[in-house]
């Protein structure tokens, strides 16, 4: 048990900068491709005006839904592929880890 928080804070700390790079990515591809898929636009979109479009939360979840469902096999990129398997794999991961530690942190009380 002296090992949990480490190793979920070592879980936590690799996981997040490789899913966050992945949405990136897949983004960036999929505003070269379709971007029709991401022109969602929020009533909080224009305080992102001047910054790159993954920035918006809007659009952010407009790429891990894409990433959730089976439009992304339409993208003609290889590397898509590698990306929706990282964010497929990362998100529900990283997830787990930090309910785990919440849950941790209320039962244990360090």
């Amino acid at each position: 048990m002296d090992l949990l928080f480490p190793i979920a804070g070592l879980l936590l700390l690799l996981g997040t900068p490789v899913y966050l790079h992945a949405v990136v990515k897949l983004g960036d591809i999929v505003q070269a491709e379709h971007p029709e898929w991401l022109n969602r636009t929020g009533s909080s979109s224009f305080f992102f005006a001047g910054t790159p479009r993954i920035t918006d939360p809007n659009v952010g979840i407009s790429v891990i839904g894409l990433a959730f469902s089976s439009r992304w096999r339409t993208l003609q990129s290889p590397a898509a592929s590698t990306y929706v398997s990282h964010i497929r794999l990362l998100l529900p991961l990283l997830l787990v880890v930090f309910v785990a530690v919440l849950v941790a942190i209320v039962v244990l009380k360090p």
